[in-house]
């Protein structure tokens, strides 16, 4: 249970981050300080909103950022969840790690990182036979950016470039029908609405898979029942769930979304000789 003096804090902080974000509003850049003649409680008021709004702290002339360590967390988190493609959590990591950084190198890679972003989620979620020519201009806007990133290294900046390079030949693969890069894209998708509890997208997004790869699924299924049996199963939910078939009463028990998954990375490295998920 919260005691009173705990409430009394939490109000007065939140009274200071109003007045904060309000003078932000006015183009103002508001500075916390903490003087000789504030209490303890005062003190710690001064300190949770400093950390809360990113404001820089004036403690005995010095100027302290203790929301800093906060940023670089939440810039940790929007890169490993922009590596799942967890778009949605990324956007948001990003966001709140650039209103508490101060540190200058940690805004301009949470800057990049946003674009990265956009390139990656773009790369996903386009359609195949449309990116480069809908997208295009935004890798060249990316890659021309990087040079105002002055605070990162050479190497890093390299390495972005390398990496934007790469996916834009992805993007070329995509709209050349290449068929391990399109089945690529749709098992990313497939991964995105699992994440997001999508169950029929993420069904869907797999039945499209079988459908772009059918002679290779529908050779490995003559020999092996279970693939066969599951195949079946989820071509007539889709077919059911999209309206394409009347109602089933009773639909053959299948596989979860996540099992099914799972079945088609294993053929699919079966039949792309390659470590399909990674």
């Amino acid at each position: 249970m919260m005691s009173e003096k705990q409430k009394e804090i939490l109000i007065a902080v939140k009274e200071n981050m109003e007045k904060i974000e309000s003078e932000r509003y006015n183009s103002e850049d508001p500075v916390v300080t903490i003087s000789k003649n504030d209490s303890h409680q005062e003190a710690i008021v001064k300190l949770l909103t400093s950390e809360r709004t990113g404001a820089p702290l004036l403690l005995d002339k010095e100027t302290l950022y203790p929301a800093e360590d906060l940023a670089k967390r939440n810039f940790s988190k929007g890169v490993r969840t922009l590596n799942s493609w967890q778009f949605r959590k990324s956007s948001s990591h990003f966001t709140d790690a650039a209103n508490l950084a101060r540190d200058l190198v940690l805004q301009q890679r949470i800057n990049l990182y946003k674009q990265l972003h956009s390139l990656l989620k773009s790369a996903v979620l386009t359609s195949p036979d449309k990116i480069v020519k809908s997208k295009g201009k935004l890798f060249t806007e990316v890659l021309n950016s990087l040079k105002k990133y002055d605070k990162l290294s050479e190497d890093e900046q390299y390495y972005y470039q390398r990496s934007i390079d790469s996916l834009y030949g992805i993007a070329v693969l995509l709209v050349a029908e290449d068929k391990k890069t399109r089945t690529q894209q749709l098992y990313a998708r497939c991964t995105i609405s699992l994440g997001n509890r999508e169950y029929l997208a993420a069904n869907i997004w797999l039945y499209k898979i079988y459908l772009l790869n059918k002679g290779a699924f529908d050779s490995i299924a003559d020999s092996d029942k279970i693939l066969q049996k599951a195949l079946k199963s989820l071509q007539l939910f889709v077919e059911v769930e999209t309206g394409v078939k009347e109602f089933v009463e009773d639909l053959p028990t299948m596989a979860s979304a996540f099992d099914l998954q799972t079945i088609f990375a294993d053929h699919l490295k079966t039949i792309f000789d390659v470590e399909f998920v990674a």
